[in-house]
């Protein structure tokens, strides 16, 4: 008797166990994915290259209210990375009126390309044959931001032609250094974190050299975020000096307004959501923000 009772306590328990887990799996299973608020996705194609596009829309962008109203559109390079970082950084400043609210575009890597490929190749202004992956491809990048990227945006949202903002982290902080001095007419604002200025022999210090001249003609506003650990020397995290390099390059860039902002104790893999918010911050709070004081 004590037997059977055992036995069915035991079969009892397991019914218990097996339906308490499918119960589980089930609720599992219908569960839907988490989505951010407001966004969408969209590929555009650059020849036989296919980017996509995430795209953030402001709270109210919808509205009636809003309907006439143009807004300022941030451009985020290494989206599956950086784009989640941005929209949940600014998500409470936008929505509370301390920051101006703007659109966010994330742009991909090539679709079917792995990122470090992709990245290492569209980002960089100079081809290194030392490097394994391919270099050099800043340029075709660049025009297929000017000529397919900004006009969609441009043709599809209620967007402010005047006020772009680029965002670029590691070697999308050197593109975004190259664009300023190459096609500052793209974007109003930059922030660059932990830009990489070490690529090709700091090959970006020549381009600003040659540029000297023309540098006063640039009408833009720069934030440079570093952390205070990439560097190559003692007690430092990095194969590079970069926090010289990125001090070299504000001093050269004298004529444009700028701010550098070295982040304490943060290394190459923990400072940009620092540089991120802080850029945006200083660009877009809505007390003395800059983004619109550059004529």
């Amino acid at each position: 008797m004590l037997k059977s009772l055992s036995r069915s306590g035991s079969l009892l328990a397991l019914i218990s166990l097996l339906s308490l887990s499918a119960l589980t799996s089930a609720s599992a299973d219908n569960n839907t994915a988490f989505t951010i608020p407001r966004t969408q996705t969209v590929a555009l194609q650059d020849s036989d290259r296919s980017y996509e596009l995430y795209i953030k829309l402001p709270k109210g962008y919808s509205a009636e209210r809003n309907k006439a109203k143009h807004y300022p559109v941030i451009y985020i390079t290494d989206a599956m990375y950086a784009f989640q970082i941005v929209s949940g950084a600014t998500r409470f400043p936008m929505n509370s009126n301390k920051m101006q609210q703007a659109i966010l575009v994330g742009i991909s890597w090539q679709n079917g390309l792995r990122g470090d490929k992709s990245r290492v190749r569209d980002f960089t202004p100079s081809i290194d044959n030392s490097w394994k992956k391919q270099t050099g491809g800043a340029d075709r990048h660049i025009a297929f931001l000017q000529h397919e990227i900004l006009p969609y945006m441009q043709q599809h949202f209620r967007t402010e032609p005047k006020q772009r903002t680029f965002v670029g982290n590691s070697l999308g902080g050197l593109l975004g250094g190259y664009i300023l001095l190459k096609n500052p007419e793209l974007f109003r604002n930059y922030v660059l974190g932990s830009p990489s200025f070490w690529w090709d022999k700091q090959m970006i210090f020549e381009v600003i050299k040659q540029q000297k001249k023309t540098l006063s003609n640039i009408k833009a506003n720069v934030f440079i975020g570093i952390g205070a650990l990439e560097h190559n020397r003692d007690g430092g995290f990095s194969n590079f000096d970069m926090v010289a390099d990125a001090q070299q390059f504000k001093t050269m860039l004298d004529s444009i307004n700028s701010k550098l902002l070295i982040i304490d104790q943060a290394s190459h893999e923990t400072a940009f959501p620092t540089s991120a918010i802080q850029g945006l911050y200083w660009l877009f709070n809505l007390n003395n923000g800059v983004s619109e004081k550059v004529s």
